[in-house]
């Protein structure tokens, strides 16, 4: 006969019990270091402020973890800052002509040649940099810091 026998239980238990809310608290400060980095990659590309803008107060709180992003309203260009165009044809949508302001008056064109962007991936960048410093994160909430 073979007899196997638990013992420790109730501090397994008692281990478990800390290490999820310290474990939530390691997934939120991760969730705000990527906001952070994402924010500050979007500086880079200032004009306005839009795309700063866009990012908001902080991560989101959504159901099964956190969201990081750019509100589609506030900065619609964010997503050809990030992931770049090719190469294309711009033309008016309303008017036989373009027109922006330059050499002391106004150009107009009927098209231009945009010669694409190559794009900065710079919330890619702000999750893989964040994700190097997340064993940190872990450590210093199984700290309790």
């Amino acid at each position: 006969m073979i007899t196997v026998s638990i013992t420790g239980i109730d501090g397994l238990e008692q281990t478990l019990g800390r290490i999820v809310p310290q474990s939530e608290r390691a997934v939120l400060m991760l969730a705000e270091r990527v906001h952070e980095l994402a924010v500050i990659g979007a500086e880079k590309h200032r004009k306005s402020g839009a795309l700063v803008d866009a990012f908001g107060h902080g991560p989101k709180k959504i159901q099964g973890g956190w969201e990081i992003g750019a509100d589609r309203q506030r900065a619609p260009h964010a997503v050809f800052v990030h992931w770049g165009t090719r190469p294309h044809i711009i033309r008016p949508k309303n008017k036989k002509a373009l027109r922006w302001a330059g050499g002391g008056g106004f150009i107009f064109a009927r098209f231009v040649n945009h010669p694409g962007y190559k794009g900065d991936p710079f919330l890619v960048n702000a999750a893989n940099q964040a994700m190097r410093e997340f064993p940190r994160m872990v450590e210093q909430s199984l700290k309790g810091r």
